[in-house]
């Protein structure tokens, strides 16, 4: 049991023996202690900072958000990659069906200009290009030198049709559904040219703008 009391002189303190209660000073006053007693041990605190390793009491971050930034990115990613192919495949699946019915109206032109039939080829033409090119034109195409590029006519076919919307300011140009063919003419003897055409679609029907068509040197006589 522990008890205060007044600081003894220096004397007394200098006769104490061992057998008396050691004791020790702290804010003016002497606590006694008992020498038997297990003598008072000030609690260490655990070191958290040995041979150089840092404990860290701060919560470790989370990767959550990082996670869930990644996850909308792939998702739009694949959800851009889905829209793409499927306009793709839809742009595809529409330039393979308007092949034929394209085929048949310039095929259609050549073999009416083959058979000198001026009217029906101009026929063919939409209104927007006749108001440009008169028929006169066409009937000077079939005479002369000028009707090799459709003598021996005999097929062709359309390699490549690039299908699009246009808009535009001048009224002379192609617009709304347009589309620009390339392909090979078969004629007689095993020839072969090429010709480029542009159409556009009228009433839901594809009509000339114009066909421009190339022979080889061994076609012209």
């Amino acid at each position: 049991m522990h008890r205060a009391h007044r600081l003894p002189d220096k004397n007394r303190l200098g006769k104490q023996n061992d057998a008396e209660p050691s004791s020790y000073v702290k804010e003016g006053f002497c606590i006694m202690t008992n020498e038997l007693q297990e003598p008072f041990t000030e609690p260490q605190l655990q070191n958290n900072f040995n041979e150089g390793n840092i404990v860290s009491t701060k919560p470790k971050k989370t990767h959550k958000l990082l996670w869930v930034t990644l996850s909308i990115v792939f998702g739009v990613l694949c959800l851009c990659s889905v829209i793409c192919i499927a306009a793709f495949a839809l742009g595809v699946g529409k330039t393979a069906l308007e092949k034929e019915p394209i085929e048949s109206v310039l095929d259609s032109y050549m073999s009416y200009m083959t058979a000198k039939d001026v009217d029906k080829a101009y026929a063919l033409f939409s209104p927007r290009a006749r108001r440009q090119l008169p028929i006169s034109i066409f009937q000077e195409m079939i005479e002369g030198n000028n009707y090799i590029i459709f003598e021996g006519y005999q097929s062709l076919t359309a390699k490549n049709i690039n299908m699009g919307t246009a808009a535009n300011t001048n009224p002379d140009m192609p617009q709304g559904t347009v589309a620009k063919v390339t392909g090979t003419i078969m004629y007689k003897g095993g020839i072969q040219g090429t010709f480029n055409a542009i159409l556009e679609k009228v009433d839901d029907i594809w009509m000339l703008d114009g066909m421009y068509v190339t022979v080889p040197p061994s076609k012209i006589k």
